[in-house]
């Protein structure tokens, strides 16, 4: 699959310049100096892919063709079996001479998650069940017919929903429920809107989605203070609803601080037991 964009018009001739963004399997990265094709820092990210529609070439991925990341300044390297864009890239050379290199755009979006976007090989797999997983059906880690490898470490949590936005966010999702939201009160639509003025801003930064046994859908969900794992609210005129403290023990607020012992003071005034 291949698609044609304008790259703007040639000042001299005035014609228009085209490049080609082709879409590519990811079937090896380089992530470390460990990597057999490690040579560089520069090396960091490259990857090494093949034609959509197979894994061909999976046992020597060295010999695939590479390519670079576009973006240097946001480190968001593909997955295993993910899909990217291609795209060429001409550089100058000290021999005033162009050379041309692969880049690589972000992973493109399959399945609307952030968790991963890898892509089975469709025809590996039964016609039937490939359309039941593409119309929504529940995909559990136990009957997950679509399998794929993503990589060594990387381990699918079938848990992991987007988001749900809000008007106006700005939402940056990490693949393991991990997130920033930049958003506003939203009357009445979520815990932190039912105080305040629409539009009042709040950002929510968490660490781990909470895992709720009893929603199989995909369904997109919005943060739990109460459940997810570790979050900081930092709002404005918001009150957020029905927030339980970890611990109502006041004793020490407010006692002033301790009076500082060195280790030297404990040995010369050991505590007495």
């Amino acid at each position: 699959m291949t698609k044609l964009l304008n790259y703007g018009v040639n000042s001299m001739s005035n014609t228009t310049l085209k490049r080609e963004l082709q879409s590519v399997r990811v079937i090896d990265i380089i992530l470390s100096p460990s990597h057999p094709k490690y040579s560089t820092a520069d090396s960091i990210g490259t990857i090494f892919y093949s034609d959509i529609s197979s894994n061909k070439g999976v046992d020597y991925p060295e010999l695939l063709p590479q390519a670079i990341p576009l973006f240097s300044f946001q480190k968001y390297f593909p997955l295993l079996n993910e899909l990217v864009l291609i795209l060429d890239g001409d550089i100058n050379t000290d021999t005033k001479s162009k050379q041309r290199i692969k880049y690589y755009l972000p992973t493109m979006n399959i399945w609307n998650n952030p968790h991963h976007n890898s892509m089975p090989i469709v025809k590996n797999y039964n016609n039937s069940k490939y359309s039941n997983t593409l119309d929504g059906s529940v995909k559990t880690q136990q009957n997950n017919i679509l399998d794929t490898p993503l990589g060594e470490t990387f381990q699918e949590k079938d848990f992991i929903k987007p988001l749900r936005p809000f008007e106006g966010d700005n939402i940056l999702e990490g693949r393991l429920g991990n997130s920033i939201r930049l958003g506003s009160t939203s009357k009445p639509l979520n815990p932190w809107s039912q105080n305040g003025e629409n539009s009042d801003p709040i950002i929510i930064i968490r660490n781990g989605q909470y895992n709720n046994i009893n929603d199989e859908t995909f369904n997109p969900n919005i943060e739990d203070i109460n459940n997810d794992d570790s979050s900081i609210y930092l709002t404005s005129n918001q009150n957020i609803n029905d927030f339980k403290v970890s611990s109502k023990n006041m004793q020490s607020y407010n006692k002033g601080e301790l009076p500082y012992k060195s280790p030297e003071d404990n040995l010369t005034n050991p505590p007495l037991i």
